[in-house]
């Protein structure tokens, strides 16, 4: 009986652990921070491809010459 019980504990606690590390806690924003970390990655991701982009355009104009 009292396996079965810390059993059920020991699921309820992996669950509740499960769902804050799925959803996390709101930030002061109101943004969930997976959310948050999406838009972070996004933009650095746009940001990179535009110093790509730049990098490119100054070597073809550096090769044109």
């Amino acid at each position: 009986m009292g396996r079965i019980i810390m059993f059920i504990i020991a699921i309820g606690i992996v669950g509740y652990l499960g769902y804050r590390t799925m959803y996390g806690r709101v930030g002061a924003q109101g943004v969930s921070a997976p959310k948050q970390r999406l838009e972070n990655a996004q933009n650095a991701a746009n940001r990179i491809e535009t110093q790509q982009q730049q990098a490119a355009d100054e070597n073809l104009k550096r090769s044109a010459e």
